[in-house]
C-alpha cells in the first residue's frame, strides 16, 4: 500500500481543487474553490511529507501574517487537514514581470501566479559556501532575445512597484532572501505583486540558527554577501533587485556559469554598466542598476532612496499605511507593568513556576509590553525564551502552541548533538507525533529505538503531555526559561489541556509562562472559558496610557514628520483615548500626506484630527465588494454568522474578502460551535463604518440583512425584527 503521506493532494471538504497552477522542490501550488467561502484562491500545499518542508511551509506563511500591502501577495489561512498541510492565498493572474517590462507588441503572453511559483525549482539551498550542490546553469535567456527591448515607463513604474512591496517587509522586520523576476507578477491592472516568502527570514536572524539555511536563495540573483554565506541585511534584497533591472536593461545577467563561478565572480568584480552592452539605456537607469550592483551592501541605495530615483515618495500612502506592523515601533510608559513582569522572572528563576497573563483591550499594546521586556533579556546568554503566537487565520491542531513548538525545535537544532539527546524525555516521539517539525532534531529523530506504536488517541495524548512536561523540566533546570503566548484567545480546548498538564501542581516546571490575550474575548474564547489563565498566576492588565505617556507616543511617532507641531502631537494623543493601536494609526495617517489635516480652502482652518477620518480614509481604499462586506457586519451592531453576512453581501468569488478584512485588522472572527461569527475589530470602527453610510445604504443594508437572517432560520425574532424595522419595512418587523 502507497504511504498516503506520497500520496497526491486531492482536496478537502472544504476546498475543491480546480487545476494544478505550478510545483517546485518543496511545493506544488493549485486553483482551488473555497466551498465555505464560495471564492477562488490559491492553494499551496507540500510537495511531499517532511519535517523541513513542513517546518518552511509554516514559516512561509506566518512570516507575511500581518504585513497588508498592495504589492505583495496577500496570504489567507494556514490550514491541517489530518497529514496535510497547506494555506491558502491571493490568486493573482498577470504577466511576468520581464514579459511586461518588454515592449507590448514583443510579448503578449499571459502566465498565472502558480506558473511564476513553478520556479521554486530554481531555488537553491545549500549547507556552505564550500557545498554548492547542485550546480546550476547559466540563466535563461529573457523571453529568447539577444538584448532586451523594454519599455521604459512600464520598466520605472514595476520597478517603483516591486522596490515598494520589498520596503513593506523591510519596515515589518522581514528580509525576503529571493527576489526573482520569476517571483514578481503584474496584474491587467498594472499592479506589481511580488510572490513566494518560502525563504523570508527576520531581519537580523537571516540564518535563524539553521545552518541547513546558511546559504540559501536563487544564486544568479544572491548578493555577494548572501554567496559567501555571510549575514545578510537589507542590502541582499535590493542587490537582488539590482539583478532584475540589469536583466531588463540587458537582455541578460550579471554573471553566467555554473553556480560555483557565478558565487566567485561576484565576490571578486563588479558587472559590466547597462549602456556598455546596450545602446538606448536611460543614464538614471544605468545608475541605479550600478549602484543596485555594488560588492560593498554599505555603498547600495537603501528603499526610501530607490523608491525617489524611480520616481515615487518615501512618503507614499500605500507604502505607510498598508503595513500592519513595524519593527522599530516606540515603546513608552508601563514602568509599572514592566516591573512586574520583572519581578515574576526574578521568582522562576529563583525554582518557582510562575505564569503571568498580560491582558487588556485591542491595541493597548499587550504585546509590545511583553516585547520589550523579552528583548532586554535576550542579551543574558543564560536565558532561553521560547516565544509563540497563536493566529487567528490558522486552522491547526494545538494552535495556541503550535509556534512555540516551531521555536523549540529551532532551540533544540542549535545544542550539540549530545546537549540535546541529555534533554530528550523518554515519550518524546509521542510529543513528536503531535507536533512533527520536533523530527527536525537529530536527538529527536534518533529516538526510534524508544518508540511505541501508541493506537489509543488518550493514551498517545497523556504520553505527549507528560513529555512536554519533563522537557520543559529539564531545560529549566540548565538555564532560566521563558516562554510566550501572544493572543491565547485564539486557542482551542486542546491547547488548554496541554497548558494545564504543564502547569499542574505538585512540582511544575520552575519557568515563567506568559499568556496575552484580549480581556473583551474571555467570555468567547474556547480556551478561556475552560482555563482562564489569570486563575493559574498572577495578572497584568494593561490599560490606556496616561496621557503624557500618550503625547510622549506621538512625538515619537511623529519625529520626523513635516507635518508636526505641538497641537498636533497633543491633537493625535488625544483623538487616540490611550490606545497605542489607535495613536500609530493616527500618527501614521499623519505622516502619510496628511489624512487627517485637509485644508478645506486657502486661509482656512484645518479639519480636527478624529480617528473616524482615519477609518474612513482606510475603508475609501478598499474595493466595492470587500467595503459593502465591512459595512454590513458593522451593520449588523453585534457578531453574525459569515454565512449571512456571504449571503447579504454577495461578494465576488473571486475576491476573499474576509481575509482581506482580517489582514487590514478591520474585522475579527471566532468559532462557535463549529460557526463561524465575524465583527468588526473593534466599536471605534462599527461606529465609524456606520456614521459613513448614507441613509439609502443604510436601509439597504439592513434589508439585506434581515433577507439573510430569515433565510438562514437560525437567529432570535427580536433582531430580525430590528432589521426590518431600520429597513422601513414596519409590517415584517411587526
Amino acid at each position: 500500500m502507497a504511504d498516503p503521506a506520497e500520496e497526491p493532494f486531492r482536496g478537502t471538504p472544504r476546498f475543491e481543487l480546480k487545476r494544478r497552477l505550478g510545483a517546485g522542490a518543496f511545493g506544488v501550488v493549485y486553483e482551488a474553490l473555497d466551498l465555505e467561502r464560495n471564492s477562488v484562491v490559491a492553494l499551496k500545499t507540500l510537495r511531499r511529507t517532511g519535517e523541513e518542508a513542513l517546518y518552511r511551509l509554516k514559516q512561509e506563511f506566518r512570516a507575511l501574517a500581518d504585513i497588508a500591502h498592495p504589492n505583495l501577495a496577500a496570504l489567507y489561512e494556514l490550514l491541517s487537514d489530518g497529514h496535510q498541510w497547506f494555506f491558502t492565498m491571493e490568486l493573482v493572474e498577470g504577466k511576468s514581470f520581464h514579459d511586461y517590462v518588454l515592449d507590448p507588441e514583443d510579448v503578449p503572453i499571459e502566465q498565472t501566479e502558480a506558473e511564476a511559483l513553478d520556479s521554486i525549482r530554481d531555488t537553491a539551498t545549500f549547507d556552505s559556501p564550500s557545498e554548492l550542490r547542485p550546480p546550476v546553469a547559466a540563466p535563461r535567456p529573457l523571453s529568447g532575445y539577444p538584448s532586451a527591448r523594454f519599455h521604459p515607463e512600464r520598466l520605472r513604474s514595476s520597478l517603483r512597484q516591486t522596490a515598494l512591496g520589498i520596503q513593506a517587509l523591510h519596515a515589518a522586520g522581514k528580509l525576503h532572501r529571493d527576489i526573482k523576476s520569476s517571483n514578481v507578477l503584474v496584474t491587467r491592472s498594472d499592479r506589481v505583486v511580488l510572490l513566494d516568502f518560502g525563504l523570508v527570514t527576520e531581519l537580523g536572524l537571516a540564518d535563524d540558527n539553521d545552518h541547513s539555511m546558511v546559504l540559501a536563495g536563487t544564486p544568479a540573483y544572491m548578493s555577494p554577501e548572501q554567496g559567501a554565506g555571510q549575514p545578510v541585511s537589507e542590502a541582499s534584497d535590493w542587490y537582488s533587485l539590482g539583478v532584475m533591472l540589469y536583466e531588463s536593461l540587458t537582455g541578460q545577467a550579471p554573471f553566467a556559469g555554473t553556480t560555483a563561478e557565478m558565487i566567485r565572480e561576484k565576490q571578486h568584480r563588479e558587472p559590466r554598466r547597462p549602456r556598455e552592452l546596450v545602446s538606448g539605456v536611460p543614464e538614471d537607469l544605468d545608475q541605479l542598476c550600478c549602484d543596485l550592483l555594488r560588492r560593498d551592501p554599505k555603498r547600495r541605495p537603501d528603499g526610501p532612496e530607490i523608491i525617489r530615483r524611480l520616481g515615487g515618495e518615501v512618503g507614499d500612502r500605500e507604502l505607510a499605511s498598508s503595513v500592519a506592523g513595524t519593527r522599530t515601533s516606540p515603546f513608552v510608559g508601563r514602568a509599572i507593568e514592566f516591573a512586574q513582569l520583572q519581578e515574576a522572572f526574578h521568582d522562576a528563576e529563583k525554582g518557582r513556576a510562575v505564569t503571568m497573563a498580560v491582558h487588556g483591550g485591542s491595541g493597548m499594546g499587550k504585546t509590545a509590553l511583553v516585547r520589550r521586556f523579552l528583548d532586554a533579556l535576550r542579551s543574558d546568554e543564560r536565558v532561553v525564551i521560547l516565544a509563540g503566537r497563536c493566529f487567528e487565520r490558522e486552522t491547526v491542531p494545538y494552535k495556541a502552541l503550535d509556534s512555540l513548538m516551531d521555536g523549540l525545535s529551532r532551540h533544540l537544532k542549535n545544542l550539540t548533538t549530545s546537549r540535546a539527546e541529555a534533554l530528550m524525555p523518554r515519550d518524546i516521539l509521542a510529543l513528536a507525533r503531535l507536533f512533527p517539525v520536533l523530527r527536525r532534531v537529530e536527538a529527536v529523530a534518533a529516538a526510534r529505538r524508544r518508540v511505541l506504536e501508541i493506537q489509543d488517541v488518550q493514551e498517545l495524548r497523556r504520553r505527549a503531555f507528560g513529555a512536554f512536561r519533563e522537557l520543559m523540566a529539564r531545560l529549566a533546570e540548565e538555564h532560566p526559561l521563558i516562554l510566550f503566548i501572544d493572543d491565547l484567545h485564539w486557542g482551542d480546548v486542546d491547547s488548554a489541556a496541554l497548558l494545564e498538564e504543564l502547569v499542574r501542581p505538585p512540582d511544575p516546571p520552575s519557568l515563567l509562562l506568559i499568556l496575552a490575550y484580549r480581556s473583551e474575548e474571555a467570555e468567547t474564547s474556547s480556551l478561556l472559558r475552560r482555563v482562564l489563565p489569570s486563575k493559574l498566576g498572577s495578572e497584568i492588565v494593561v490599560d490606556p496610557l496616561e496621557p503624557a505617556d500618550a503625547r510622549e507616543l506621538a512625538d515619537a511617532l511623529l519625529h520626523d514628520s513635516p507635518r508636526k507641531s505641538e497641537d498636533m502631537a497633543e491633537a493625535v494623543a488625544r483623538e487616540s483615548s490611550g490606545n497605542p493601536f489607535f495613536l500609530s494609526e493616527l500618527a501614521r495617517s499623519v505622516r502619510s500626506h496628511g489624512d487627517l489635516v485637509a485644508v478645506r480652502s486657502e486661509g482656512a482652518p484645518e479639519e480636527p484630527i478624529t480617528l473616524d477620518r482615519v477609518i474612513a480614509s482606510r475603508i475609501a481604499r478598499l474595493s466595492p465588494a470587500v467595503r459593502r462586506f465591512l459595512e454590513i457586519v458593522a451593520v449588523a451592531g453585534r457578531p453574525v454568522l459569515f454565512s449571512v453576512v456571504n449571503t447579504a453581501a454577495e461578494p465576488d468569488p473571486r475576491e476573499n474578502v474576509i481575509e482581506m478584512l482580517r489582514i487590514h485588522h478591520l474585522i475579527r472572527t471566532r468559532e462557535t460551535e463549529n460557526r463561524e461569527e465575524i465583527e468588526t475589530y473593534h466599536d471605534r470602527i462599527r461606529e465609524a463604518v456606520v456614521a459613513g453610510l448614507s441613509d439609502a445604504d443604510l436601509k439597504s443594508h439592513h434589508r439585506r440583512l434581515a433577507i439573510a437572517l430569515e433565510t438562514s432560520g437560525q437567529t432570535d425574532p427580536d433582531w430580525l425584527a430590528l432589521h426590518w424595522k431600520e429597513a422601513g419595512e414596519f409590517e415584517r418587523a411587526a
